[in-house]
């Protein structure tokens, strides 16, 4: 069994160098292609750079062995623009939610993510970045959120605000995804993406070939809802997503005592 395990960290090496390379020689080449375009048409060419992206993970994840299943598109209406909260335990999550979606999205980003290099001015041309340093710099965040779901985009963001590296299914939400969806009145569409910590371990940078789920689950409107139920909006989702989790993998999680522990 320990000779086992030796020879599996040794073909693991070669393997995590091969999706490393061609990570960076994909994305290098995405965002040459995207650039000019960018520069050229501005935010209106994000309609163009966001399927070379969307080529760019899949060409990817083909080359590593992953593979994505996508479950219940339907509730996904290209007509009416919607917010898809999902859940949030792998690296891979972004690339997960672009290629899992039937239509063009705009990814909530950290504003900190801008200073990678290569990597930041895609989340800049594919994004929306949220500063939270301070209560003006939220309130323009918030603006500029209403402006994308205005402009016919939904939005995709993790409710979690981080990487869930805890044993439960979820870990507490932030105001933010359901305070958006009362104001512009959309729908939240909770998606739950299911392997991927099998892929990518929530503890190291090691990757391993495999499967990856994402379901969408039913719309929840928001019509009519004020400030007053954020909160029971927001247990509502959690409830809704912790339970889809756990009647899907309950070996994997320790069940929260309730929806915001």
């Amino acid at each position: 069994m320990a000779m086992l395990k030796h020879l599996g960290r040794i073909v693991q090496i070669p393997y995590m160098v091969w999706a490393f390379v061609w990570f960076v020689v994909l994305m290098v080449l995405a965002a040459a292609w995207a650039a000019p375009v960018y520069a050229i048409m501005g935010a209106k060419g994000q309609k163009i750079m966001f399927p070379a992206y969307k080529l760019w993970a899949r060409i990817w994840f083909v080359l590593c062995g992953i593979r994505l299943v996508v479950e219940n598109k339907e509730y996904i209406n290209s007509a009416q623009p919607a917010i898809i909260a999902a859940n949030h335990s792998s690296h891979l999550d972004v690339l997960n939610g672009a290629l899992a979606s039937p239509i063009m999205v705009r990814a909530l980003a950290k504003v900190e993510l801008k200073k990678i290099p290569v990597l930041g001015y895609m989340f800049q041309t594919s994004s929306v970045f949220v500063d939270r340093s301070s209560p003006e710099s939220r309130k323009r965040s918030v603006e500029r959120l209403q402006r994308t779901l205005n402009a016919g985009f939904s939005l995709f963001l993790f409710p979690e605000g981080t990487r869930n590296r805890t044993q439960k299914p979820l870990t507490p939400f932030y105001d933010g995804a359901f305070r958006i969806a009362i104001l512009s009145q959309r729908p939240i569409v909770p998606l739950v993406i299911l392997g991927a910590t099998k892929v990518i371990p929530m503890k190291g940078i090691s990757l391993t070939p495999g499967t990856i789920r994402c379901k969408y689950l039913p719309p929840i409107p928001t019509k009519g809802l004020g400030e007053s139920d954020l909160n029971a909006l927001k247990s509502k989702v959690f409830t809704i997503m912790e339970a889809e989790l756990l009647a899907q993998h309950p070996e994997l999680y320790v069940l929260s005592n309730s929806a915001q522990d």
